[in-house]
């Protein structure tokens, strides 16, 4: 589904608390927790400027929620990075600017209402969301849209799918980027024991859109 079947039959709300009770209750029926964000906790992030969310809307039927999502600043830390990681990213962005963060919008929660999932609607949400960002109108400059993607090998298929590409090939050194070791032991310990992560860091580069 492209994005024009979403700009043709949707509207894109703020997701407020109006919003919210004048609607049917969304559900995305596989994630609870993703129904009890924009049910309550999107308020508060946006309240807090943790984070805005928004909503398509049918536009025949504005009572129908779509799709939701949530989006906030970010960044790409460069140079917390493998030197071969560090190295990729540099060659992605051309060494224009080899800058120690590079800034993105994080994708915080993405989520279809139940009865539109298998249409590719998030694909065309997503899609949108890029658009949106690149648009000259956009306050801030944004190279990278970031996601992090629950570490379910459907869940990273999706955004593979729609361009995203892992920050690091190994969780263990997403791992020790996420949160840094106190000190050389507990790197030692954790390289010697790796977890396996509740989710993946995933990014796009916006400009090859």
């Amino acid at each position: 589904m492209e994005t024009s079947w979403l700009l043709s039959n949707c509207d894109l709300s703020l997701l407020t608390q109006e919003v919210i009770d004048s609607c049917h209750p969304f559900t995305c029926g596989t994630d609870d927790d993703m129904d009890e964000f924009f049910r309550k906790d999107a308020l508060d992030y946006t309240q807090f400027l943790m984070g805005k969310s928004y909503c398509f809307r049918l536009k025949d039927d504005a009572q129908t929620i779509v799709a939701c999502f949530t989006v906030s600043n970010d960044s790409i830390r460069i140079y917390d990075l493998p030197s071969s990681r560090r190295n990729a990213m540099w060659k992605i962005t051309r060494r224009e600017k080899m800058l120690t963060r590079y800034p993105g919008v994080l994708i915080g929660r993405l989520a279809v209402a139940a009865q539109f999932s298998g249409r590719g609607i998030g694909s065309a949400v997503l899609r949108f969301i890029k658009i949106w960002f690149l648009d000259e109108d956009n306050k801030t400059g944004c190279r990278f849209a970031i996601v992090d993607a629950k570490n379910e090998p459907e869940v990273l298929r999706f955004y593979e799918r729609n361009g995203f590409i892992p920050l690091f090939p190994r969780e263990i050194d997403e791992d020790i980027y996420t949160k840094p070791p106190k000190d050389e032991a507990e790197r030692t310990e954790r390289l010697q024991q790796p977890r396996k992560l509740r989710t993946r860091l995933m990014f796009c580069d916006l400009l090859e859109e």
